[in-house]
């Protein structure tokens, strides 16, 4: 048996719960996680703090790894994003103080290792310039070389552990081999002396078990190839002569570097977008290659990039020199101003593509995109630039129609988009209220009844429509099945946890609630519930029912668990779901109907918010995700 291939088994009983193999996969772990931690952050302290935390989410976390193979660059994404939200908390970057930086160095290094030999190496000048010229190059470039140089990982899984595509890893090794390279020659070194640096930090930085190994950098394992050189120096004169003729080749969806332009906020930072593309006739026949409109779209994200947001879409001819129809979406209602009878609509339900395609942000992450491609097609005849350091959209040239012929969209980050926002029709507009009464009231209660096997499941809670509602009239639900169990969510945590109160396991508030309609947050319950399928890699697919009225959405997992199916009935006139099934080799497992109240006047005292006493000590468990009834119809929740 090959070491890859006994980590792969052991890796295996781990999933499976074998309490010692899971030590030992945290053991032979622990080596490449310290070393890459203290290779980026160059800070002992850190290092020992964000390694702790990294291992204790990969032994949380291990039994949604769905390929064994990939475990390193799961490993090591976890990693990453460990060091980047702690800098992101902290709201700084490292300073450089050469002396006082040098000093701590050879300390901390020489009692971590307590190697003589290692001490006296450390104390030589060549070790302090390559230590000094690491420590002043960017975080991310180190991030790279450690993974390439010391890992030995592909560029393949370099992309899947920095979160971006194999041209961006690509194009980013090149780019920190540079950057390395001029730090170097500030202090002298030729840039021909790279690769000895390199093993040379390797070494310096390896962990206890491996510091005296001979660590070298091969010139294969620092190659990236002219097409990412071509990327990389794009900036330049010879970069730009030369991208003509090469980008074209290269470029993927939503794959490419930002060549120029000015920088983008990061992903957390942003509040508000604004960007305008055009859409595509979804009739087959003459109109295919013909522009439905351009549409201009603006969000303002109220609590943060993953919150709720408000929409305004102003619909444009291909041209954009005459307006149609707008759509805007804010904390009070879902206006539709039809132009053809100049009448203002509010409806129960939020906009939804009448293809039944999901509807993405130009902020999903690289990973989102690509697997909704996966799910659904990748679009053809549209070429995405995204920007490395932040993976945001930068811009997008669609050439699919002849009527806008290599359409340009541009798309602005934390731009003023508040007065775009507020209802401004004129006041002599008829506007006509189409709304039902729970959507009117901005919030109702809702009730729960279903199977699981021969259990019996039943359950109410509360649910507000829009963003306004969502404060004062927050989401709550309580679920009972069969006697033994129950399962709670509000805004104090969710928990889950037998007839008698003992908790069985705590989670994050809201964690029941994902998989679930939440209008609130600002998109249809067609476009939330897929969207937190992709967010965890769940397959699914989309049909239009018979009535012409509600979507059918299959969820499951490809390649595993063969006849595993989580069926949904989305009523999408007034933007809930219906019914929820569970299926497992072609027969129901479990069954959830829902029921929305119209009327409250007399609901009495039945529905009442569930309390959850101070159980603080209590350890959170990982979210199940959206999968969770499935693993309850199982048996496996809370395990």
């Amino acid at each position: 048996m090959t070491k890859e291939q006994a980590r792969i088994e052991l890796i295996r009983l781990a999933k499976q719960g074998h309490k010692d193999s899971m030590s030992r996969l945290a053991r032979e772990a622990e080596g490449s996680v310290r070393a890459y931690v203290y290779r980026v952050t160059l800070d002992h302290d850190l290092t020992q703090e964000l390694s702790q935390e990294v291992l204790l989410q990969m032994v949380k976390s291990l039994s949604r790894l769905n390929k064994e193979k990939s475990f390193l660059p799961w490993i090591f994404r976890i990693t990453q994003n460990k060091i980047n939200q702690h800098y992101r908390a902290k709201q700084q970057k490292a300073s450089i103080y050469e002396s006082a930086f040098y000093k701590d160095f050879v300390s901390r290094r020489s009692d971590y290792h307590q190697d003589d030999g290692l001490r006296q190496l450390v104390q030589k000048d060549l070790s302090k310039k390559v230590i000094v010229a690491m420590k002043q190059i960017k975080q991310e470039y180190r991030a790279v070389l450690s993974l390439r140089c010391f890992e030995q990982l592909s560029y393949a899984d370099i992309a899947m552990a920095m979160q971006c595509s194999e041209v961006s890893a690509r194009v980013q090794f090149y780019r920190a081999k540079q950057a390395l390279k001029k730090q170097l020659a500030h202090h002298g070194l030729r840039k021909s002396l790279l690769l000895m640096c390199l093993g040379l930090f390797g070494r310096l930085t390896a962990p206890v078990e491996a510091a005296s190994s001979n660590i070298t950098v091969t010139t294969a394992s620092a190659r990236v190839g002219l097409a990412a050189a071509i990327l990389a120096t794009a900036s330049t004169k010879l970069g730009i002569a030369t991208i003509t003729a090469a980008a074209v080749g290269l470029v993927g969806v939503g794959s490419v570097s930002v060549l120029s332009g000015p920088p983008l906020p990061k992903r957390a930072e942003v509040k508000s977008l604004h960007y305008t593309t055009q859409l595509r006739f979804t009739d087959t026949g003459p109109n295919s290659s013909l522009s439905k409109g351009a549409y201009e779209q603006w969000y303002s994200f109220p609590d943060g990039i993953d919150g709720p947001m408000f929409m305004r879409m102003q619909r444009w001819t291909p041209q954009r020199d005459k307006k149609f129809c707008t759509w805007l979406q804010d904390g009070q209602a879902n206006y539709y101003y039809y132009s053809t009878d100049n009448q203002v609509y509010i409806n129960n339900y939020r906009v939804f593509w009448s293809n039944l395609k999901v509807w993405g942000l130009p902020t999903d992450p690289v990973e989102f995109t690509d697997f909704l491609s996966q799910v659904e097609g990748q679009t053809k005849g549209i070429v995405y630039t995204r920007d490395r350091k932040t993976g945001l959209l930068a811009n997008a040239v669609d050439n699919r129609f002849i009527d806008a012929w290599n359409f340009r969209t541009e798309y602005s980050y934390n731009t003023s988009v508040e007065n775009q926002l507020q209802y401004d029709w004129p006041a002599e507009v008829p506007i006509i209220d189409e709304r039902d009464q729970m959507h009117k009231r901005g919030w109702t209660y809702f009730r729960v009844n279903g199977t699981i096997d021969d259990q019996v499941i039943s359950g109410l809670g509360q649910i507000p429509f829009v963003y306004n509602a969502s404060r004062e009239h927050p989401a709550w639900m309580s679920l009972n099945v069969g006697n033994n169990l129950e399962i709670i969510d509000c805004d104090d945590g969710a928990r889950l946890r037998q007839a008698d109160g003992t908790v069985i396991a705590a989670y994050p508030a809201g964690t029941f609630f994902i998989g679930f309609a939440r209008p609130w947050m600002g998109m249809h319950t067609i476009n939330i519930i897929r969207r937190d399928a992709v967010a965890e890699r769940v397959w699914f697919q989309t049909r239009l029912a018979m009535n012409k009225k509600d979507a059918i959405i299959t969820f499951y997992n490809k390649g595993e668990r063969p006849g595993f199916e989580l069926i949904y009935n989305i009523d999408l006139i007034n933007d809930l779901i219906k019914d929820i099934r569970f299926d497992l080799q072609g027969k129901t497992k479990a069954s959830l109907r829902f029921s929305y109240l119209q009327d409250i006047d007399e609901v009495g005292d039945e529905f009442i918010e569930p309390a959850i006493s101070d159980d603080s000590r209590i350890p959170h468990k990982q979210s199940p995700g959206m999968l969770w009834l499935a693993n309850m119809a199982m048996g496996s929740l809370g395990k």
